[in-house]
């Protein structure tokens, strides 16, 4: 008898092992400060202090529809640029309207925006002028993210920045890249 009391001991305490072992663990690794490895499919995360709400003040264009500018709910897609924008520039914005475009369903949670010296009337018919909202931009602010396209939460808190360059394969790669980034920022938010 004493023989079969030990053996149920052995077996409650390794059950018990199993089940307290993986959160004595996780415990561990929280206190500890370890967060795992973040994944990002070729955007830079942002961690700065600086908010949607202090780069961007809206301005009202002809061609741009008014109830984008106020969906402040929304992510943000935003193309940011200090210089007149030529042909690169809209290669560009050709590859992140089309990142917007196979958000399919998801769109209605993402506006996109473009600060640049150019009008939406300026743009080439392959860039669509109704999909974007122009802003003007802080110039101090503005050289830290020249070039870039930003993902901005629906807090206004700069998420993610991404770097397009003049190999227009690469700039496909890219926009694949934001897209699969803003798709997992979306699965994953619950605001916005």
């Amino acid at each position: 008898m004493p023989h079969k009391l030990t053996k149920s001991r052995k077996q409650l305490l390794l059950l018990l092992l199993a089940f307290l072992l993986p959160v004595l663990l996780a415990k561990a690794l929280l206190s500890s400060g370890f967060k795992g490895e973040v994944k990002t499919h070729g955007g830079q995360l942002l961690s700065t202090n600086i908010t949607y709400q202090q780069l961007f003040q809206p301005v009202a264009n002809e061609g741009v529809t008014a109830d984008k500018t106020t969906s402040d709910k929304q992510w943000k897609l935003i193309y940011l640029t200090s210089k007149p924008c030529h042909e690169t520039c809209f290669n560009q914005l050709y590859h992140i309207q089309q990142t917007y475009k196979a958000l399919g369903r998801l769109q209605d949670r993402v506006t996109l925006a473009v600060l640049a010296r150019n009008t939406p009337q300026d743009y080439p018919q392959r860039v669509s002028k109704d999909l974007f909202v122009s802003h003007q931009v802080s110039l101090n602010i503005a050289n830290e993210f020249d070039d870039t396209v930003l993902i901005v939460d629906p807090l206004g808190n700069l998420v993610m920045s991404y770097q397009f360059d003049n190999n227009k394969q690469q700039s496909l790669v890219k926009a694949h890249d934001i897209l699969l980034d803003i798709k997992q920022l979306l699965k994953l938010s619950r605001i916005g």
